[in-house]
């Protein structure tokens, strides 16, 4: 019997033995513990099952001891059954342990009858077979490793077991499918355990001649087959080379082990042959010709053999000869020299030889009396060069290896040293001096320094390397270094600590952090309080943390360094205070600490506004509770940090939100605790808990509604998302949900009684009706990731089901929502319907689907969704083939598909109940009508889009045009309108009915490749019960291959191509990973048919028309297993190589697709593919050789494919970048690396070279001789990074092609030969061959072309650019190459006539500035500065000829003079810049005024003074002018630029142009209100308006401020650009707090109104921003509240802001059910929250309501607007009342819960209600009667009430009060 059925009959046994009374304890502890394992064994999901398995073993500890009052008879049953659940659980090692124990329990005093029991069971896996399953197989493994009476039992039984294991191994290696998957490795598995678990009894059978074993002998042989390559299954081959080393092991004598290990190489070695293992001798036929079966061999042996056997002495081979060195080594090597596709394994065996050389090393002396690693021993040599080369590899994993290699050489090398007395050691110097040479960007050398440090000392290190600080702040600011630069300083740190504290005189602390302090200080000081944020970050995580657990006093040090009050500053504070807190725990907050903290929490930085909260939240201990002060801060933060734009600043949020939640709960817990513990005392407790209670209890609450009250439609996304966030927060820590997807986390055992304890409070209802309302309405919004998520937190915590009602209502929305033509909409219908499903029971599904209540189904849900889903796909699939664009508008197909997708495949139970036997005939039926349907609607879709439809249309072979498809889907309009088609009138845009039909296409083909790739994915592995037919017959699959083939290579829509191929690749995956031969062979055969079709001819293109096609290759070879040999990749590259090889032929059709360019296309698409990952590298240098052919193709369409080609190689091959700049060092391999990875492509591409230079040379009759591939070949070598080794580099060979492509006549080439120029040159000698290409320079008169000269140049720059950049070279060899470029002087002047040459020089001494003589530099200054003295103000523009990079050459003069006067400052540089500025030159000006704009370097104060003083003096000049508008946009910009902190003198000079300012200020208004002018001369012109006003106070008369408030109304309207609104802030942030604070000091009527005015607008334009907008809004309200409420204009301009939509209007909208467009219209602003300003607005306006009575203007107008809109608020407010009263438009009421409009037209009715009550109270209380309105207002407000109560019911009315915490009334706009 089964598992199942034992437990069924031992709960009966032991229910009927449970009715004797003194075994009634006992039994229902009993079952007790086998419901428990039902549990167990009925689970689906692993942490479900292990939780239930750990409670059943709990309870057995517990109950074990009344075991023994049984008898035997009745202790049977259950070791039957606990037995057969062990059985069942051999493919999970955890399970079976834990059952083990059980078992070990049961055999306390039952030894004989369990031992019995246990003898059964394994007799009867062997017992009348000759093969063994795998499943037998598997259970023998895990009896044998786990189980001690199983391993006895087998050591009993070893005969027989071997004779099935061997039988089993020799069948497994015959059957093709057998050998390459499972039943291999388990049968290889199962001979390792033997041999390692029994080794006594297994050596004689190898080792004695008595006991010969013919059996053991098969077992032997068999393996090495396994070895050799007979099996694809790599792991298989692993263990099997295992195993043998095991049998090794069983050898008595070291000897004789070490002679069968002998053997096996030789016959590695020698071939086939006859092995001598022991006594055994085995035929070897066949081997592995890739060099595998030498390094499985070696990892086995490495792995696990005997140190006493491979230390043994070899008496065949020379004197002192042993295994490890002698025979392994070279082996060793041997592999480590292959370049095979087994990287990981070459890393792998390498280390492991080290290490086991370290392990036996006193053993190795006795056999080698000399020294292994002797200073020129070749053994050294070898070790260190595969280190060295192998160190940046980029193969995963081998940075480790490579890592432990270096450490266990070090080590061995001292304990050498240590032996033979060797004290000078110079292999850690020589060892030291390579790592430092290594350039900083290479990760590896970080790992080494860690790993030397502690043989060479901190001091030598420092000492010897003294640019460590620089690089370790370099390797912060780039991410993939940070943890690398982590561990060289914590190893730095530890190591100095230890030795400052073992020295002669004990050190204090703060002596400690002195000395600390002279190494460390400056550096982590500037990382702290770096600009770059990056930088300050991974300081902070990084070594900041170190520092004070190593040093704790360094602190104070720290803190001083920090004291700044800059924003750098500030987050450096935050980050120290922050790890302080992480190490002590303790955070005194106030005084001028809370001040500085406030001020970090309303920084505008997201980064230091998160550091702040990360200091409030966290905590060292979790059940540290959090202080008032704490509580308060959060409560004032996170409301106004709820809509940030940014995603990671939203989930850096939550996360410490939930350290804060987690110290709430903890520590309410532990208070909770000791008041129980009081009470059960008696006792009274120190400390009253009752107040942290109730703080984490109000907290909690508080959060829960904060987030609730933003989940409506009337949020926008980012609000909603946060909102989210932080609710699944709350859940996750505040309910005692049990979470089995979470490792961690899990709720504490005593939360119900908190839980208890906030109900009892009437809080924390985490569940109620509103609550679940608000998550419905994140079902239904348009976003995947709010759906998404509120549908995981409704799945997760909400109870089982849905109520009754809500369920219907919800299931008719989404029956609507999935037949919406929308694609958003329609997704919202399908998380909807899965939702459903996993939130109903029974009596949900009756009224559900109330048709088949007396089916079967209805106790299955899945099965019954399932079943409704595909009744309704049909139905639409019938309505499409009668009138397809009456269907593409009401019910399109795509969304019930993503519904079938989701509710199939989404759901987790789905699997188990599938398996159900008595549902498996009709999911079988469902499954197979499903695919169907799926076919024919693909069918369908593709014939509609080529003018056939129906099923059965033939279709043509390749896929139909764009325009073919549009004139398909116009005769489809014209046919579903009554229309007759008219030819000759062409649209220019598609028609809505055009896009309709396109998207019911489009997306309806992308979702059946999703589903039916999901279907076969999860379907497929199923087994069906005993007996049944399989789910997915082998028919129904092939049918989907079908489709998958047909949509691939007849579709064109990339959208639909990748989502069919995301599906394709998940069914392909599963058929090749399969056991059935026939279903391996599906994916294979369409491999093979389009290799055909590529290689055929054909009579249309196939790559153009069929986006899909090269994405069916990759689909079918990611497919493959990884982990296994990839025989349908090498196929596939063998022949896409062959194929693209082919010559071309003599004459081709230009319009069809050679098949060579289509094998490129499909050679680029695997190359791109993330899928096939590092298995293509193998491929590299003969793909690399074919596009370099290529690109030399006469042929247009090969050149453009093998561009596309290199273009995605070179980024396999090098790497994924890791910054944005192309060139950045970071991003490449070393030469070294990249060469030894792929040695045979440097011979290639040095031909290459040498053929371009052949072929180069004087162009004839005006043509050059181009070489196509060169430009490729310059690109990859520029995208290397350089390396340390010398000039015996494997890159050196480079150097002279380089270096004579200097002179190549192409500019392009020229440059490309530079920049590659500079990683061949290894770092280390950058001096001596800038020496070089300085002395290659022609002097004066001599001899040397312009292109040479020119290409010479660029190599200096680029080398000088690259040294200075990394600082790798010494100042004395800069001094050189300096000197040697002083003699070359005329370079630069007019002796020179070209001016790129002399640009190119420029650049070159620019880069030498600081190592040239003072008196070259003065020379130079003077023939530069003069080469544009004809450009200056007073004199004329020389009309010379144009010469080719003359602008050029005067813009690099240009920023060259204004970097010399930014640096060395000083009156005449900063003059003649400023006299430049004023010139006649527009290209000069404008470089002077871009390099102002971008400039980067720290510019003097004298330069900035003065250019702003030139600007604002010529402003009114360049505005005369009128010169391009381009100009005219950088001048202005640059003038804002540099005014952001005006100087007093350009006060002093704005006063005395005080006229021609206001001139200016006349023109910019002119131009922008009547020329438009662009928008971006538009934001800068209103950037100079405003900065204007600030300068000059006298300029803000009424008209001038007019004009310009008008401008900004108009720039800032919600339906003007995102550039024109962007221009009105930036204009209201320069001038709108000074023309407030002016109003405020005149106190005049009118500029109070422009005042008002102004901040109005600054409301609407803080509507387009995140969280700044919300403090913003807070702080304009404040100061209109109290310094202009008695204006009008305030109340008026609030009133504004309140949506004005009309809600009957919208219900009757919603209730006519209109068929929608395909696209909704775009919001204006979709950061606008009508309904969340409306809430904000409200106290506002009532404060503004209260002090009515003192305002005459005031009274008058709220009388207008009480008359004029009161009764349309009455009417409103009773249609609201009756609408939502009606029960019977439940639907229509779930349709409103989602809907945005309706939400912002109810909150602003609530809104104005209550300010109409409020004025209705106002006008009661003086008398004054309204009689427009027919009630009081105490009336209105019992009336309100009612209406807020039943919107409250449908989760219409967020009750939460925006209180953002913000009382100081003293905040300014300037704030703003």
């Amino acid at each position: 019997m089964g598992a199942a059925q034992e437990a069924q009959a031992c709960l009966a046994f032991y229910r009927g033995l449970g009715r004797r009374e003194p075994l009634r304890g006992l039994c229902r502890a009993l079952l007790a513990f086998l419901q428990k394992l039902q549990q167990f064994a009925g689970g689906s999901v692993k942490r479900c099952k292990d939780k239930n398995l750990e409670e059943a073993l709990l309870l057995f500890q517990e109950l074990s001891k009344g075991l023994w009052e049984l008898d035997d008879a009745d202790v049977l049953p259950l070791v039957r059954c606990v037995l057969a659940f062990q059985m069942e659980t051999t493919s999970s090692s955890s399970s079976f342990h834990k059952l083990e124990q059980i078992v070990t329990k049961l055999s306390e005093g039952k030894e004989s009858l369990v031992a019995e029991e246990v003898n059964k069971l394994m007799s009867s896996l062997t017992e009348y077979k000759q093969v063994l399953s795998p499943g037998e197989l598997q259970t023998v493994c895990m009896f044998i490793e786990e189980s001690s009476l199983g391993r006895h039992h087998w050591r009993l039984s070893l005969d027989p077991l071997l004779l099935r294991v061997a039988a089993t191994l020799n069948w497994v290696l015959q059957d093709p499918t057998a050998r390459s998957g499972e039943w291999s490795y388990v049968t290889v598995k199962t001979c390792l355990q033997l041999f390692q678990a029994m080794p006594k009894e297994v050596s004689p059978l190898v080792w004695s001649e008595a006991e010969n074993s013919e059996i053991l002998q098969s077992i032997l042989g068999s393996l090495l087959q396994v070895t050799m390559g007979q099996t694809a299954n790599k792991d298989a081959c692993l263990l099997a080379s295992t195993a043998v080393s095991m049998l090794v092991n069983t050898a008595a004598e070291p000897e004789r082990g070490a002679r069968a290990v002998l053997t096996l190489f030789q016959l590695v070695d020698q071939g086939p042959g006859e092995l001598r293992f022991g006594e055994l001798k085995v035929e070897t036929s066949v081997l592995s010709s890739d060099g595998l079966a030498r390094l499985m061999l070696t990892r086995g042996l490495l792995g696990c053999c005997k140190k006493e056997i491979l230390s043994c002495r070899l008496d065949s081979f020379a004197p002192q000869a042993c295994l490890l060195l002698d025979v392994l080594f070279p082996a060793v090597w041997a592999v480590s020299e292959e370049q095979k596709d087994y990287h990981y394994y070459r890393f792998q065996v390498f280390s492991l030889w080290l290490q086991r050389v370290l392990e036996c090393l006193p053993e190795i002396r006795k056999v080698k009396e000399s020294r292994m690693l002797a200073e020129n021993s070749e053994l050294l040599h070898r070790l260190s060069q595969f280190i060295w080369n192998n160190a940046e590899s980029p193969v995963e994993g081998a940075s480790e290896f490579i890592r432990s290699s270096f450490q266990h050489l070090l080590e061995i090398y001292r304990l050498e040293c240590h032996r033979f007395e060797d004290l000078e050691r110079p292999l850690y110097e020589q060892f030291l001096q390579r790592i430092i040479t290594m350039p900083w960007q290479v990760k590896a050398r970080y790992f080494l320094l860690c790993a030397i440090l502690p043989y060479v000392g901190t001091e030598k290190v420092l000492d010897t390397y003294k640019d460590l600080p620089q690089h370790l702040l370099n390797c912060l600011s780039t991410n993939h270094l940070c943890p690398a630069a982590s561990d060289v300083y914590k190893t730095i740190l530890q190591q100095q600590r230890k030795q400052w504290i073992e020295g002669e005189e004990p050190a204090t602390e703060e002596e400690l952090a002195q000395k600390w302090a002279l190494h460390w200080l400056p550096t982590l000081a500037s990382a702290l309080t770096s600009p770059i944020s990056f930088l300050q970050s991974n300081a902070s995580n990084y070594l900041l943390v170190w520092t004070l657990r190593l040093f704790p006093a360094s602190y104070a040090l720290l803190a001083e360094s920090c004291s700044g009050g800059d924003s750098a500053h500030l987050r450096a504070w935050v980050a120290l205070l922050n790890g302080r807190k992480i190490i002590t725990g303790a955070l005194p907050l106030g005084g001028e600490t809370l001040e500085r903290l406030c001020c970090c929490l309303h920084s505008r930085e997201d980064n230091i506004r998160l550091a702040a909260l990360g200091l409030l939240c966290c905590s060292p201990r979790t059940n540290q509770a959090l202080s008032e002060v704490e509580v308060r801060l959060l409560k004032e933060f996170l409301p106004l940090n709820l809509n940030c734009d940014s995603s990671s600043f939203r989930q850096l949020l939550q996360a410490a939100v939930r350290k804060a939640l987690v110290r709430l709960r903890d520590s309410a817990l532990s208070q909770l605790r000791s008041k129980m513990q009081s009470k059960a005392t008696k006792r009274s407790a120190g400390a009253d808990p009752e107040g942290a209670l109730a703080q984490a209890i109000d907290f909690v609450e508080w959060l829960l509604q904060l987030s609730i009250s933003f989940l409506t439609p009337g949020s926008n996304y980012q609000r909603k998302k946060t909102a989210l966030l932080l609710l699944a927060a709350v859940l996750e820590t505040c309910t005692d949900t049990w979470s089995p997807a979470r490792k961690k986390g899990q709720p504490p055992q005593n939360m119900e009684a908190l839980l208890s304890w906030a109900r009892q409070k009437g809080c924390w209802d985490f569940f109620s009706r509103s609550n679940l309302l608000a998550l419905l309405s994140c079902l239904q919004d348009s976003t995947n990731e709010v759906r998404e998520l509120a549908s995981e937190l409704l799945i997760r915590y909400f109870p089982p089901a849905f109520p009754e009602p809500i369920a219907v209502a919800l299931f008719e929305r989404a029956q609507e929502a999935v037949s919406s033509p929308r694609v958003q909409e329609a997704e919202a219908g399908a998380v909807l319907m899965k939702t459903i499903l996993q939130k109903s029971d029974g009596s949900t599904l009756e009224r559900l689907f109330p048709e088949g209540k007396a089916a079967a189904t209805l106790q299955h849900r899945g099965l019954c969704f399932a079943q409704y889903l595909l009744r309704m796909l049909q139905a639409h699939y019938a309505m499409a083939c009668q009138d397809l664009l009456q269907a593409a508008s009401t019910n399109p197909m795509h969304g019930v598909m993503v519904a079938l997708r989701r509710c199939l495949l989404e759901v987790p139970e789905g699997a188990v109940s599938i398996l159900k036997g008595e549902h498996v005939q009709n999911w079988q039926e469902l499954l197979s009508h499903l695919v169907t349907l799926l076919r024919d609607i693909s069918t369908f879709l593709l014939g509609v889009l080529q003018s056939r439809q129906g099923p059965n249309a033939n279709q043509p072979a390749a896929a139909p045009s764009f325009a073919d498809m549009v004139n398909a889907i116009g005769s489809l309009i014209m046919l579903g309108k009554g229309l007759e088609q008219q030819d000759g009138e062409d649209a220019i845009l598609l028609s809505e009915e055009h896009n309709l039909i396109l998207t019911c296409c489009w997306v309806s083909v992308k979702e059946i490749g999703l589903l039916l790739g999901g279907l076969v994915e999860k379907i497929l592995p199923l087994a069906p019960p005993a007996g049944a037919e399989p789910l997915l017959p082998l028919t129904v699959v092939k049918m989907a291959a079908r489709v998958f083939q047909e949509v691939l290579l007849k579709c064109r829509h990339w959208g639909a191509v990748e989502g069919c191929s995301m599906g394709f690749t998940k069914f392909c995956t599963a058929l090749l990973n399969h056991p059935h031969a026939e279903l391996q062979a599906v994916p294979r055969t369409m491999l093979a048919q389009g290799l055909e079709l590529l290689s055929g001819p054909r009579s249309s293109s196939i790559t153009r028309r069929a986006a899909g096609f090269p994405m069916l290759f990759l689909c079918i070879l990611g497919g493959e297993d990884p982990s296994k040999a990839r025989p349908l990749l090498a196929h596939c590259i063998q022949t896409l190589l062959a194929l693209a090889n082919t010559p071309l032929p003599q004459n081709w059709d230009q319009t069809l697709d050679l098949p060579q360019v289509s094998a490129l296309h499909v050679l680029q698409t695997l190359v791109r593919g993330s899928g096939l990952g590092t298995a293509l590298l193998q491929y590299v240098t003969p793909m690399m050789a074919l596009l370099l052919k290529a690109l030399g193709s006469s042929s247009w369409a090969m050149r453009n494919a093998a561009i596309q080609l290199f273009s995605a190689l070179a980024a396999r091959v090098l790497g994924p970048k890791r910054s944005r700049d192309d060139s950045c060092a970071q991003d490449g391999v070393s030469p070294q690396a990249f060469f030894s990875r792929y040695p045979q492509l440097r011979e290639i591409l040095l031909g290459e070279l040498h053929s371009a230079l052949e072929t180069a040379g004087e162009p004839e009759g005006g043509r050059f001789h181009l070489c196509p591939s060169l430009h490729a070949i310059l690109t990859l070598l520029a995208k290397l990074q350089p390396g340390a080794d010398g000039l015996s580099s494997v890159s050196t060979c480079f150097l002279e092609p380089l270096l004579q492509l200097a002179g190549n006549p192409i500019y392009a080439v020229r440059v490309m030969a530079a920049k590659a120029l500079v990683p061949v040159v290894p770092t280390a000698e950058y001096g001596k061959i800038l020496l070089r290409l300085a002395g290659d320079l022609a002097k004066r008169g001599g001899v040397l072309s312009h292109n040479m000269l020119h290409g010479r140049l660029l190599q200096i720059q680029a080398l000088l650019a690259y040294a200075a950049d990394t600082n790798c070279s010494s100042p004395d060899a800069m001094r050189s190459v300096a000197h040697q470029m002083e003699g070359q002087f005329w370079l630069v002047t007019p002796a020179q006539q070209c001016p790129l040459i002399r640009s190119a020089y420029l650049q070159v001494i620019s880069l030498l500035a600081g190592s040239c003589t003072q008196g070259f530099a003065k020379r130079f200054r003077e023939v530069v500065s003069s080469e544009l003295h004809s450009f200056g103000p007073e004199q004329k523009a020389r009309s010379s000829e144009l010469q080719v990079g003359s602008a050029v050459f005067h813009q690099v003069i240009t920023h060259f003079l204004c970097k010399e006067a930014a640096s060395l400052a000083g009156t005449e540089r900063v003059g003649a810049v400023c006299l430049l500025l004023q010139g006649s030159d527009v290209d000069i000006q404008s470089a002077i005024l871009t390099w102002v704009i971008e400039g980067e370097e720290e510019r003097s104060k004298d330069l900035e003074e003065s250019l702003q003083l030139t600007l604002l003096e010529n402003l009114k000049s360049v505005l005369q002018g009128r010169r391009d508008k381009e100009f005219l946009k950088l001048y202005l910009e640059a003038l804002v630029h540099l005014c952001r902190n005006p100087p007093s003198q350009a006060q002093d000079v704005f006063h005395k142009l005080l006229g021609p300012a206001a001139a200016c200020v006349d023109v910019l208004l002119s131009m922008v209100e009547t020329e438009s002018p662009g928008p971006d001369l538009l934001f800068q012109a209103l950037s100079v308006i405003s900065l204007l006003f600030v300068l000059g106070s006298k300029l803000r008369d009424y008209p001038l401020l007019e004009r310009w408030c008008v401008m900004l109304e108009r720039c800032s309207r919600s339906i003007s650009s995102e550039v024109l609104r962007l221009a009105a802030a930036r204009s209201l942030k320069l001038a709108g707090a000074d023309v407030v604070q002016s109003a405020l000091e005149a106190s005049c009527p009118s500029l109070l109104s422009v005042a008002v005015r102004v901040m109005d607008m600054g409301i609407y334009l803080l509507q387009d921003e995140d969280q700044e907008g919300n403090r913003g809004l807070v702080c304009l309200l404040h100061v209109l509240l109290e310094k202009f409420w008695g204006c009008q204009e305030t109340f008026e301009f609030l009133l504004r802001h309140l949506p004005t939509m009309d809600l009957s209007n919208i219900l009757t909208e919603l209730e006519a059910n209109k068929a929608v467009s395909l696209y909704k219209e775009d919001e204006p602003n979709v950061f606008a929250e009508p309904a969340v300003l409306s809430r904000l607005l409200l106290p506002f306006l009532l404060q503004l309501l209260d002090r009515v009575p003192a305002s005459t203007r005031l009274c008058e107008f709220t009388q207008r607007w009480l008359k004029a809109t009161g009764p349309s608020i009455l009417h409103s407010l009773q249609h609201c009342k009756h609408w939502w009263s009606q029960e019977a438009i439940a639907p229509l009421h779930m349709k409103a819960l989602g809907c945005a409009k309706v939400h912002a037209a109810v909150t602003a009715l609530l809104v104005k209600a209550t300010l109409l009550a409020h004025m209705l109270d106002g006008l009661e209380r003086t008398h004054i009667s309204a009689s427009e309105i027919h009630c009081t207002s105490q009336e209105l407000r019992s009336e309100l009430v009612l209406v807020q109560e039943l919107l409250a019911q449908h989760g219409m009315a967020p009750t939460f009060s925006l209180d953002y915490g913000i009382t100081d009334t003293r905040s300014s706009v300037r704030a703003v």
